[in-house]
């Protein structure tokens, strides 16, 4: 599909009636004398959300046919995000007329009368795009209400499948051989041998990581002095690499960047035997993976390390150079190579049944259903688990036979995995709408990037998508179950001693990012600060990354103006321009945690932009490691 941003129209919509709803019959819209307004606008949305299902439907059409449907959803997700930027704009409006003196009020740019004469206005405009959709809907497209998809009966949420108390992964199917192969190679000749690496290999969504993971649950491997997960993913990074595994061996007593970190890790490692998992290799370049070998070369005898990657290239590198050569450290003999194939259906229905179902659950009714369904995974466990969630939210015949028959074409020509991705986008169509939003959202962090749990519910909150902290860990859960989300093989590794009872630290399996940024192609954009090209953006997108900004305060020109959240990443510059938000004032999240701190310290004091004091909508502010003054 074309504009797949549509998908989460529904989410929106549903969003933007409550508010209305509620607004409806607060107090100001009387005071202001414009309930009637927000009634009608409330009943017009109303009707729009009536027949958001059939245009869904008519959606995935193949050709023209679908376009039309989908460009009908995008319109109305556009003007949903006016109507919320409206209602939240009066109820900071009121919020600051509450904590004002009158005369403040009258000379500020929040003046009450100004406000009354421009909030009319604003609304009529609103009201004009609305009617414009709703009569493109039903005179053109022929758009007729439907009911939403009923939900099968079920006691509790299912809690993550993939997450205990111990941090530990559980629910792996089919994988035992290669597991015990593994553990084999880890103890062979436990301390007398050199450094060796073992290579995980398969496709995206197989079940590498899970199955290394399953691997250090194991007390027989814990003869190791330390064990150390790094997520390296595409961008390969020496440096990171290496302050990662200096600051986890170290317990995080130590900043790599304040001191010679290449020469404290040489030094630590080679006091230890060690285990390090480098979690989604891509590096084919020889030389940097022989500088990685380098680096690695210092653990004790019988150290192991183990790659996982999609990509055995990879492993035909790791094999080559000097230190290959000397057998100082390579990986082990091809037979002994884990090379994991794809799932039997019946293993994909057994995982299935372990997100759709509970233990005394009767499921004798869609048992045929969720075989055939099970032969849609492409013996992926990752899709498997992905539908067996969703699938869990919808017991019925008639809800399976539609996920069953359902076919999405998302109309890409020559992408890595075309086909997984199609299939986890048909678990995205039937999750539960009320995380739909949460989720499309984590395409505004990189790659990799590992999410702190209560910063993501804050920043899920401050845009509108949860009303609670207790709906943000149900939305977390629901993710985990489906394997969007997963808990960092770090957390996972530390978590043994420590005993977290929820999980602290997430990541997002790069195949369901890949997913996301197709579902927020419109809505999503990284700006380069060193790139102008990557500046102008369609004025549509709500979510941005700002990477490499350097004090150069053109960047903050383009910045779109109906952004919803900023994050900075790679934040090298000292100063912000004092303009540099006054072109956004419907930020609701804003992040200057990102910055870079490498080869120097953070600033004696950095002064916040005058222009912040117009972001009313803000409700999250993250400045972390920056000495803030006003």
């Amino acid at each position: 599909m074309s504009v797949l941003g549509a998908v989460i129209a529904g989410a929106i919509g549903k969003q933007v009636v409550t508010k209305l709803s509620k607004y409806a019959a607060s107090e100001i819209t009387l005071q202001w004398r414009y309930r009637e307004d927000v009634l009608d606008l409330g009943e017009k949305m109303k009707d729009l959300e009536a027949v958001l299902l059939d245009a869904d439907d008519k959606s995935r059409r193949v050709g023209e046919g679908g376009r039309l449907y989908q460009r009908w959803l995008t319109k109305f997700k556009r003007v949903s995000y006016d109507v919320e930027d409206m209602i939240d704009e009066l109820d900071a409006n009121e919020l600051i007329k509450k904590s004002q003196s009158k005369v403040n009020l009258w000379i500020s740019r929040n003046n009450q009368l100004l406000q009354r004469k421009t909030m009319p206005h604003k609304t009529k405009k609103v009201m004009k795009k609305i009617d414009a959709i709703k009569e493109e809907g039903g005179m053109v497209l022929n758009l007729v209400p439907q009911e939403a998809r009923g939900e099968g009966s079920r006691n509790n949420e299912t809690f993550a499948a993939n997450w205990n108390g111990d941090g530990m992964k559980t629910g792996m199917v089919g994988r035992d051989m290669e597991k015990e192969k593994i553990i084999s190679l880890l103890l062979t000749s436990e301390a007398n041998q050199d450094i060796s690496i073992i290579p995980v290999v398969g496709l995206g969504g197989i079940g590498k990581t899970t199955l290394v993971e399953s691997v250090l649950t194991e007390k027989r491997v814990s003869v190791f002095d330390v064990s150390i997960w790094i997520n390296v993913s595409e961008q390969f990074d020496l440096h990171k690499i290496g302050s990662a595994i200096l600051r986890r061996m170290m317990d995080g007593t130590i900043n790599p960047d304040n001191c010679d970190w290449q020469q404290v890790l040489e030094k630590e490692l080679a006091k230890r035997r060690y285990l390090i998992v480098l979690d989604d290799l891509w590096e084919e370049d020889g030389n940097n993976l022989e500088r990685l070998k380098e680096m690695l070369q210092h653990g004790r005898k019988g150290s192991r390390i183990i790659v996982t990657t999609r990509n055995l290239r990879v492993v035909q590198q790791l094999r080559t150079g000097f230190l290959a050569n000397q057998r100082k450290i390579c990986p082990v003999p091809e037979p002994d190579i884990i090379d994991l194939g794809v799932l039997e259906p019946g293993d994909c229905w057994e995982l299935i049944k372990q997100r759709a179902f509970g233990p005394d659950d009767d499921h004798r009714g869609l048992e045929e259903i969720g075989k055939q369904i099970a032969g849609k995974c492409g013996g992926l466990p990752l899709v498997a688990n992905a539908l067996g969630q969703a699938m869990s939210e919808l017991r019925t015949v008639g809800a399976w036979e539609d996920i069953r028959d359902t076919k999405v074409d998302l109309g890409l020509r020559e992408v890595y995995q075309k086909e997984t991705l199609e299939r986890l986008m048909l678990s995205y169509c039937y999750m539960k709408l009320e995380f739909k939003m949460c989720f499309a959202y984590l395409t505004a962090f990189p790659k990799s990037f590992i999410m702190d749990r209560n910063h993501l519910i804050q920043q899920w909150y401050a845009l509108g998508y949860i009303n609670s902290r207790h709906d943000g860990q149900r939305c977390i859960n629901y993710l985990l179950g489906m394997s969007f989300l997963r808990v960092s093989g770090s957390a996972s590794v530390i978590s043994r001693s420590l005993q977290y009872k929820v999980p602290p630290e997430l990541v997002m399996h790069d195949l369901v990012h890949d997913l996301g940024s197709i579902i927020g192609a419109d809505e999503f954009v990284v700006l380069d600060a060193t790139n102008s090209a990557s500046w102008k953006k369609s004025h549509y997108v709500r979510h941005a990354q700002l990477i490499k900004f350097k004090n150069d305060p053109m960047v903050f020109k383009y910045i779109p103006r109906k952004l919803r959240s900023l994050h900075f990443r790679d934040f090298g510059g000292l100063q912000l321009p004092k303009k540099a938000f006054s072109r956004s004032k419907y930020i609701r999240v804003l992040d200057l945690s990102g910055h870079s701190a490498k080869g120097q310290s953070a600033p004696s004091s950095v002064v916040l932009p005058s222009s912040i004091t117009q972001l009313k909508l803000i409700r999250y502010l993250d400045a972390a490691g920056w000495p803030i003054t006003c």
